[in-house]
This record gives C-alpha cells, structure tokens and sequence, in this order.
C-alpha cells in the first residue's frame, strides 16, 4: 500500500534509504531493492535458525532502532546465494530489512504501519507475539521435547526478537485471517478493495514461483499463490485458487514438523474438495 501510494517504490535501494551505510558494508549489497528483499532474491542468509539470532538479543535501543541496527549488521555477511538469480531462498533477515525500509521512510514502526494499513483499513485486530501471553484463554503454542508435544504459552527461544519481528511475530484470530485473505480475492475480482487488482496480482503471480510474500504454482490449469507460516510454537498455510475464487486457510498451535505437515496437507485436502 505504500508503494501504492508513491511513498517508496518497488525499485527503491537499501542504500537509498540508509545512505549512512555506504562505505560501511558489503557494496553488493548496495543496489538491493525492496523488491528483491520481498521476492526472496536479495541473496541475504536465511536466518531462520535459533541458533544465529543470539547476537540480536541485546541490540540497544526501541524495536526501530534495533532493526536499523539489524540492517548494518545483516549487510556485512557474505552473500547465501547470487543476488536476484532465478532461485528464492527465504531470508527472515531480508524480510526484516525490508520492514527496517519502510520503517525509515514513513517515521513510522513496522507495529504501528500494520495498525494504519492493516487493522484500520480492514477493521481487523492483527497482534504481537504469542496469542496466549495478552489472554491464557487463547491457544498456546506447541513443540517437541523430547519427542513429547509441549505447551508452552511463551518461550524465551522461540520469540522473533524485534529485529526481526516482521518476519513472523504477528498473530490473528480465523475470522480476521479471513478479512485479509478475502480482500486479496476481492482485489483479483478488480472489485472494490484496499489494493488495486494490478497489486495483487504482482504480489501473488508476478515473479514464477515466488513472487512478493507469495509462492505460487500450477495446478490443473490453475493459478494458485500459497504462503507457508511457520513460529517456533505455530504453523499456519494459506493459499488463494484465482480462477476458482477460494481462499483455504489452516493454523495449527504446533510449531513441529507434524504441525507444519499437518496444515500443508490439510489444506491440500481441502483444494481437491473445493477447487475440483
């Protein structure tokens, strides 16, 4: 929406908006754009694992300023891959970064632009962190010690510190998952919603197989764009059949390779019942 709106462009660089990192980090990294970042193709590591995120725990500062932090640090590490090749390897640092850029340009928090552009324009209630830690009625999440499923309504290895937030530490009831999946349906249909049908169909089929936030494929002749969540204690999977106008969501309070099995073919079920 803000690319929508002029306030950044899909083309815009990482050292456009912190020039203050010129000459202080890998300058391969200096022509990455935010298209890039969200398409999975800025070559950055994946980051994904517990064991890397121990230097982000005690970065100085607000969330903000920790994730500006988070940019020069991720900018010195050797590239995982070449930068924009045809191959997208999910980075949760380029996610992140990402974030860190509209953060900067707007003046604004990664949480408060999801308060303006999410919850006040769909009037949903997306939130942080863990569901249960506000509310001990709401799920708490799951994982495997040793071999025995576990409750847990926090975890202090399981948490996306504030560096990387953006890239997973957001939760919302059904109800509201639906809202926003729906208003990507409406905006594929060109009917009334908060982006354009041409936005929407750049974020779900403008790059072959992963195009901004969204994998997508092939199936029987139709366009489908699917996103795999995954938290240390949730799994979720949702994907959007554009010819068939169906949106199939699963979330599951297991962050096990059995949660994560589970919702993929839960809902691959669930398109052989409705998309036939």
């Amino acid at each position: 929406r803000m690319v929508q709106e002029g306030k950044i462009s899909w083309n815009t660089s990482i050292i456009k908006i912190f020039p203050e990192l010129d000459g202080k980090t890998m300058k391969i990294y200096h022509r990455i754009t935010l298209q890039q970042l969200l398409s999975q193709q800025a070559g950055l590591p994946p980051y994904e694992e517990y064991k890397y995120w121990r230097d982000i725990h005690s970065l100085p500062g607000t969330a903000t300023q920790q994730r500006a932090l988070f940019v020069a640090m991720m900018l010195k590490r050797k590239p995982a891959l070449i930068i924009d090749s045809s191959q997208s390897v999910y980075s949760v640092a380029g996610t992140a970064i990402a974030a860190a850029m509209l953060e900067r340009v707007s003046k604004k928090s990664w949480e408060q632009l999801i308060d303006q552009y999410i919850n006040k324009a769909l009037n949903i209630h997306a939130e942080f962190g863990f569901p249960a830690l506000n509310d001990s009625t709401q799920p708490w999440g799951h994982w495997d010690n040793y071999f025995n499923l576990t409750a847990h309504i926090d975890d202090y290895w399981a948490r996306f510190f504030p560096p990387i937030a953006p890239a997973g530490n957001i939760n919302m009831t059904m109800n509201d998952f639906i809202i926003f999946i729906r208003e990507h349906l409406l905006a594929l249909q060109n009917k009334k919603a908060v982006i354009s049908a041409l936005m929407a169909n750049h974020l779900l089929f403008g790059k072959v197989n992963y195009a901004t936030g969204w994998y997508n494929t092939k199936w029987r002749g139709m366009d489908i764009a699917f996103c795999p969540g995954r938290g240390g204690l949730f799994s979720s999977y949702v994907e959007i059949i554009k010819e068939k106008n169906i949106g199939i969501i699963v979330m599951c309070n297991s962050g096990s390779v059995d949660g994560r099995s589970g919702v993929s073919n839960l809902a691959k079920i669930l398109r052989h019942y409705y998309a036939k």
